[in-house]
This record gives C-alpha cells, structure tokens and sequence, in this order.
C-alpha cells in the first residue's frame, strides 16, 4: 500500500536488507585467512511491486515498488577453476611423491663416493691386480678377500635399502588409502547434510565450502569427477572409472571404496618351483588395527602367469571392494566372489582378482605404483650385476679343478643355490675368509710361486665385456653366462672373452645410477614447473573466490551509509506522521 505507512515498510526493508549485507561483509571478513573460504555476496532484489490498477485499486502512474529483500547469499565460486586446480593437484602430488622416492634411491646408491659399489668395484679388480703381482703373499690374498667382502656386504646394504624402500611406499600407500576412505566419509556425511539444508530452501555456503576443501585434498591421492546433482549434491568418482565413491542419492549396493593389499605370497613346492597358488592377505579399506578387517584370498593361476600376476598386485596394492569390503570388478562393480566368517575369501569361477587392482591415471597414489616398479627395476638391475660378479669369478675360480676340491668364491649366503645369488645375499665364502691361502691364484693348487693366472684373469674381467643385461632372460646359470662369451684360448684358457654385444661390469652400474640421476632430475623439474602451474591456477580462484579486505571495506561503509538513509527515512516518516496526527489538533 501507498503513503506514509507504505513508506515507512520500504525503509525498513531497506533497513534490514542493508543489516543482512553487513552481516555477509562481516562474515567474509572473519574468514579472510580462512583455508578454503569462498567469498559470499548478498543478492539483493526489489520486493513484489503494487499489483495492476484493476477494479479493485485505483491506478497509478507505473507499479510503485515496495523495497528490497536478501534474494540469496551466494557463493562466488568458479567450477571451472576448481577443475583445473584439482587436475594439476593430481598431477602434482603424483610428480611430488616420485621425486621424493627417487631422491631416496639416489641417496641409497650413494654414487659417486668413495665408499659407493663403483669405488668399491674398482678396488676389488684393483686387489686381484695386486695379487697377480706377488700370488705367493698371504697379504695380497687377504687384501683380495676383504676387497671382495667389502664389495659384497655393500651390495647386500644397498639391496637391503631399497628393500626397506619399498616397505616405506607400502606404508604409505596404507595411510594414503586409510585416509582416502576417512575423507570420502567426510564428504558423504556433508554431502548428504548440503541437500538436507537446499531442500529447506537456504544455501549450505560454508558446508559446500568445507567439501570443496575436502575433495581439493583428496584431488592430490587420486585424479577425481565431480557429476552435479540436483540441491548442489554431487557424485564423485575417480577420473577414467564408473564407479562412484560418492552418490547424491545415497545407495551403498552404487557406492565403492578402496583396500589395501598387504601380502603377496608364492607359494613353491618342496622343490622350489612355483605350484600356481598365489596366497593374497588383504586390509578392508586399509585399516589394520583390526583383525576383523584381514582378509586372506588363495588364487590358483598357470605356473607360468604366477610371475606376472603377483607383481601387478604387489606394484598396484590397492583394490577396489564394496563398502562392505568385498572385492569388485573396476569394470562395472558386480562382486568377484564370497567371504566366510574366518576371512577367507572365495573367488567365483571365471573371475580374476586382477579385475579388482585399482589404477589412478594420476595422483600420489599412481606416483607410489610407479616408483614400486623403479625400485623392482634398480633391484632386479643389482641382483644382475651380483649374478655376473659372482658366475664369471666363481667360473675362473673352478676352472679345470676337482669337483671335489672345487671351491667358489662367492656363494649364496642365505645358503641358496650359486643360481639364486642376489645382491641382498651375495657373500664371499667362509672357507676363504678364514684361510686366505685357499684363494686359487694360479693354474692349480700345485702350481709355483709365481702362478698368477686365475688372478690376472680376475683383474681383466675390469675390462670384460659380459651379457649382463640377458641376466634372468636368456641367462639363468653360471654356464649360460659364459657360454655366451667363451673362454680365451691363450693363457691357459683362464680368461673369459668379451662379448661385442655385452657391458663392463662397472659400466652397467654407471649407466644405471645415471639413469636414476636422469630420472630423479626429471621429476625434480616436473616439480618445479607443476608447481608454477598449479600457483597459477590457484592465484586465478583465489582472485575469483577469495576474499579482498580492500573490497569489503568499501562494502561496509556502502551498507553502512545505505542503513543510515534508510533510517533517516524512518525518521522523516515519523516527522511527517507526528504533523499528520497532533498536528491537526493545533
């Protein structure tokens, strides 16, 4: 209605509006420093104007407006900015958790220095140089047999570090699926809670923004999608999959979360081969304080995918399970099999746990897969240039000896076969540790004084070039090693030939710290500039969604002297009334 009662509800609309902008202003300017804020802005909008002049009001000239009213408290927020910096935040946490683990490897291998396997190598050919020279002295012998174990305990350090290497990124992969799932609860209870809060017709701002926070950390595990849904729900999903860890419309039959595999066992017959079964002890969505969570899984494969199989498992180490801890299928979430009441799981016919393996396309999570497979490479690289240390000495060490009275010169500690010699147990032999003069320096142990040539056989394999790199391919034995290379016919045939096609011992150590070296830079500067990137699009949100001072400031002394008019408003309306009502009595 019009007049001055009319007038007096405009300004005190107006009032009240410029109350509720203050209340924004002052909200926003709380949360300034505020870790994930997003800035809210007061829409404010004309209230319903007089109706149309009809039989029943008198016409006007034009609708006369009745004020303001808060339409809405918005969330100033850019979706597409928000994709971007979960997408670089992925790739940054995949590049970060790399260069971290290869930086480690680095420091594990120690090179160059002079207590590192090249300096150490150096000095063993360098020890049986010396011992050619003067074969008779027990000293040179000695010198020789502590080189070779100082070079030996150094590879079975190093083997062991990047053992314990791969324990860490295990431990790690552990926590980071723990926390993925803790998080993704997070997410679902606001989840849940936002669309309660919309369909009573107001907006969630701060609760939208603590998820938006939540899922810009879960960005930097794993590469995500966000699907909107209706009242600002949202589903999510890791990018490249249809499975939904969260869904706006709650069903736990949809809903999918990750484990974590904790043991791979292969498991050998009394003669050590392979009988097919593979034994997989899993942690429902990663969480082993409980022994209610432990799941044992026993697969049956061919012998010869056995390899194969429980490497994909021990590299990946995260699966994808219902939110009952079940195993999936990643293809389409239809269950691979049952689990009794002990916790042992029975795969269905014709299904493969494999079908499980979770595989983000980025994220920390893809980054710790990815530096198990390195660690599995620079380990299976030692265990290939222990292998030809040890075959080619033992070789001349044996050469044309009883087999009786043969006596190899490194040996399987752990008290394997000379076939299953690794860096983690190459040792020299006990035998020779204590009684140097049984180190074959000559042609026999018959021969004179000055017999050297076992030992300058030694010293040349410095300079011998062997198939190192067909280790564990086409090579599986002292005999392979040196039938593809063949002895010298000179010098009593004690010298092993060099293979055109092969690599010098310390050549194929070089050129794999320099490849870790390569590799390590790499991602130093995958970091570097990833980060620039990310910096970039952060700076383009914040600009967007956070909050200026300067801005709110000016906002404040704006609604300020707006609620000021307004009440002056109220003030003269009151005047005007005071002449209306006791004025007539004059």
């Amino acid at each position: 209605m019009s007049g001055l009662f009319g007038t007096f509800n405009i300004a005190k609309r107006g009032m009240f509006t410029q109350q509720k902008a203050l209340d924004v202003t002052s909200h926003n300017i709380a949360n300034a420093n505020t870790d994930g804020y997003s800035r809210q802005r007061a829409k404010i909008e004309t209230t319903r104007p007089f109706a149309k002049p009809s039989i029943h009001n008198v016409a006007e000239p034009g609708q006369l407006g009745t004020g303001s009213q808060i339409a809405a408290i918005e969330r100033i927020r850019d979706s597409f900015l928000d994709f971007q910096v979960r997408s670089e935040t992925s790739t940054l946490g995949q590049y970060e958790s790399r260069y971290k683990f290869l930086s480690e490897l680095e420091s594990i291998l120690n090179e160059p220095t002079d207590t590192g396997i090249s300096t150490l190598m150096g000095e063993f050919f360098k020890s049986w140089q010396e011992l050619s020279k003067h074969p008779e002295s027990s000293n040179a012998r000695t010198v020789a047999a502590e080189k070779s174990a100082a070079l030996a305990t150094t590879l079975n350090h190093t083997y062991n570090q990047l053992q314990k290497l791969k324990e860490n990124s295990k431990e790690l992969t552990k926590d980071a699926v723990g926390e993925i799932n803790a998080v993704l609860d997070q997410i679902d209870r606001l989840n849940q809670e936002i669309m309660a809060v919309k369909v009573s017709g107001k907006m969630p701002n701060d609760l939208m923004d603590q998820r938006d926070l939540l899922i810009d950390g879960l960005s930097k595990k794993f590469n995500i999608n966000i699907d909107k849904s209706n009242y600002e729900g949202i589903n999510l999903s890791p990018e490249g999959s249809d499975l939904n860890m969260i869904r706006a419309v709650n069903n736990e039959e949809d809903v999918y979360r990750l484990s974590y595999v904790d043991g791979v066992e292969k498991v050998k017959d009394a003669s050590g081969a392979y009988t097919g079964e593979i034994k997989i002890v899993y942690y429902k969505f990663g969480n082993k304080l409980s022994a209610e969570n432990k799941v044992t899984v026993s697969l049956n494969v061919d012998k010869a995918d056995v390899e194969s199989t429980a490497r994909g498992l021990e590299q990946s180490k995260v699966i994808w399970t219902d939110t009952k801890g079940l195993p999936v299928n990643k293809a389409d979430g239809s269950s691979l099999g049952t689990i009794d009441n002990s916790g042992n799981f029975t795969l269905d016919a014709g299904k493969s746990f494999a079908d499980a393996l979770f595989e983000p396309l980025k994220g920390e999570l893809k980054g710790l897969m990815s530096i198990d497979r390195d660690v599995e490479r620079y380990e299976d690289e030692l265990n290939k240039l222990a292998k030809a240390l040890a075959w080619s000495v033992n070789a001349i060490h044996t050469k044309d000896v009883d087999a009786a009275n043969a006596l190899d010169f490194f040996v399987n500690k752990d008290g394997g076969t000379e076939a299953e010699i690794t860096a983690g147990n190459i040792a020299v032999n006990e035998v020779i540790m204590k009684d140097v003069m049984k180190i074959l320096v000559g042609q026999d142990e018959k021969s004179g004084e000055s017999d050297n040539v076992r030992a300058l056989a030694m010293a040349a394999l410095k300079d011998t070039m062997l198939m190192i790199q067909e280790i564990g391919e086409t090579i599986n034995s002292k005999q392979d090693l040196i039938n593809s290379a063949g002895w010298e016919v000179s010098s009593k045939g004690f010298f092993i030939k060099s293979n055109i096609k092969g690599i010098r011992m310390d050549s194929y150590f070089k050129d794999m710290v320099n490849t870790l070296g390569t590799k390590c830079q790499e991602a130093g500067r995958a970091v570097g500039n990833q980060k620039k990137l990310l910096a970039s699009f952060e700076e383009s949100r914040l600009s967007v969604s956070g909050v200026s001072l300067d801005e709110e400031m000016a906002n404040l002394i704006q609604f300020q002297h707006a609620y000021q008019a307004n009440a002056k408003i109220i003030s003269t309306v009151d005047e005007l009334l005071d002449v209306v009502i006791n004025g007539l009595k004059r």
